[in-house]
């Protein structure tokens, strides 16, 4: 397989939700309609009763004045119910006619969104990749300025409609959530409680507590203003029935499990219910820690993490801008314990996950022709190459003695400095990029790439593009470096008697002192 061709399946990773969203509006304008069609225009319809009993009542006068007309009484009443019968059909129609447009404009969008999905091209050196490419970085950006806080809404328009992505952006949708935020922002619960209940039973299907913490929220900042009395009719109201719901749910499924209303790591509704129940006697003054808490501002940033978090899931957007994740897919293929030092009190790491300015690792060659990585003060945690004359090399972090750097397959990767340290060259190292660093896993790949120190070229062993790689094993520290045997042997001709000078140490070598590796 070409290194430039793309598999749909990786590439289209990140734009999932970009689909999701779009169709389940979709969904959700279907059943509203599927709804209102039910609601109004179905036999047992108010609408379908009223029209059966004018229609009755129109027979059995007509059948009992059969010689006389209507009186006038009768025939206004009869006008009556039908002009609030077609007030209503035209009431109908335009919730009709709305829904219709909203559903047009969703499957317009979902038709532009799959065309733009189906226009991946077959490789990255086609034609159509850096248009196709262009337009999905700006959908990132797009993304990523509708998600700040506090939206940057305008910008991002100006952007989408410069690059001509407004199909790709779900405006209505960021829209309604920073509506909500906003009001909890500004410690309103209207707007939120509006949106629970426009959306309460798609959060009922996926077990959500948000209504409770809104409720339990309001009953605070009653308890908060003293109104004792509104408070427990509130309480009662809203929190109870909860928590009542809650233990009289079963306490297993079919399958076993355990069924809980509240989320995992949080207590049970009726636990909390007790706690905040008696905010009844201790005001917003109090000193009592547990109560204290409960009237303290930082519910209010939970409440809207909570809602935040739930408006996602809803949604089927993803919890961290597009933009954090595609970048974050480059970084954990370039992140090396160099890059991101390895946290402090870290049980185990790999040979090469030492803390930066940590003691540099030694390789050494036993008396059987084994080289084994190790740190000065001893082997621990490091384990020997499983065969003679062979430098395991086991992932995208390269012992920093090895003039090496390491990534993924393709193009060369960041050049670390031989002590470790990091390098301009290294774009984690030398970019606002690394504050993303510590939120992925390091690189890790079966096997490393090697770039030789001396020539700066990627190094892929015996009869491989790079050249021979080969280690010079010092006779005073029993340290060794790595490096390919092409940029030794271009040292080699610098020298007046045709040998080799180690770069770091400066000692001189023969021919015969270079030992062969492999990279496994």
């Amino acid at each position: 397989m070409s290194a430039n061709k793309l598999v749909p399946d990786q590439v289209l990773l990140l734009e999932q939700a970009t689909l999701k969203a779009p169709l389940d509006a979709l969904r959700r304008i279907h059943k509203q309609t599927q709804k209102t069609y039910e609601y109004n225009l179905q036999p047992a319809s108010t609408l379908q009763k009223d029209l059966d009993a004018l229609l009755q009542q129109t027979a059995l006068q007509a059948a009992a004045s059969s010689d006389h007309a209507l009186s006038d009484e009768q025939r206004a009443h009869m006008l009556k119910s039908l002009d609030g019968m077609i007030t209503r059909m035209r009431g109908l129609k335009r919730k009709l006619a709305d829904l219709e447009g909203q559903s047009n404009r969703a499957v317009r969008v979902v038709q532009a969104r799959l065309d733009h999905l189906a226009a991946l091209p077959d490789a990255i050196d086609s034609p159509e990749y850096p248009a196709w490419a262009r337009k999905r970085l700006s959908h990132h950006l797009v993304d990523y300025l509708l998600r700040a806080n506090p939206p940057l809404k305008h910008t991002a328009q100006e952007l989408a409609r410069e690059e001509g992505i407004q199909d790709l952006v779900d405006d209505e949708l960021w829209d309604e959530m920073a509506k909500v935020e906003r009001g909890l922002e500004e410690g309103r619960l209207d707007e939120v409680l509006s949106w629970v209940g426009e959306n309460r039973t798609a959060l009922k299907k996926i077990k959500s507590s948000l209504e409770f913490r809104i409720h339990l929220q309001a009953y605070i900042e009653l308890c908060r203003k003293r109104d004792l009395l509104q408070a427990i009719t509130y309480a009662r109201k809203h929190l109870s029935q909860a928590a009542a719901a809650e233990l009289e749910a079963p306490a297993a499924t079919e399958d076993g499990a355990t069924a809980m209303t509240a989320e995992p790591g949080q207590t049970s509704y009726m636990a909390e219910l007790q706690q905040v129940l008696a905010l009844l006697a201790y005001g917003p003054e109090t000193s009592c820690r547990p109560y204290q808490d409960l009237y303290s501002s930082s519910r209010w940033s939970s409440l809207r993490a909570l809602f935040r978090s739930t408006f996602f899931t809803l949604h089927s957007l993803p919890s961290i801008p597009l933009l954090h994740m595609s970048l974050q897919a480059g970084i954990a293929s370039l992140k090396t314990p160099i890059c991101v030092p390895v946290p402090a009190g870290t049980a185990t790491a790999p040979p090469s996950a030492y803390p930066l300015g940590g003691p540099p690792l030694r390789t050494m060659i036993t008396p059987d022709g084994e080289i084994v990585l190790e740190a000065p003060g001893g082997p621990a945690a490091l384990t020997p190459t499983p065969a003679p004359t062979t430098a395991a090399t086991s992932g995208a972090a390269t012992p920093a003695p090895a003039a090496a750097g390491a990534a993924g397959p393709g193009a060369p990767p960041p050049v670390h400095g031989l002590e470790g340290r990091p390098s301009r060259e290294c774009p984690l190292c030398a970019s606002a990029l690394r504050a993303l660093g510590p939120e992925v896993p390091y690189s890790h790949h079966v096997n490393s790439t090697i770039v030789c120190g001396i020539t700066g070229k990627v190094v892929e062993g015996d009869g491989g593009e790079g050249g021979q790689l080969v280690a010079l094993v010092s006779r005073v520290t029993g340290e060794g470096r790595v490096y390919s045997k092409e940029g030794l042997a271009l040292r080699a001709s610098q020298h007046p008697e045709g040998k080799f000078v180690e770069p770091v140490t400066g000692e001189v070598f023969e021919w015969d002192d270079l030992k062969k590796v492999f990279i496994s």
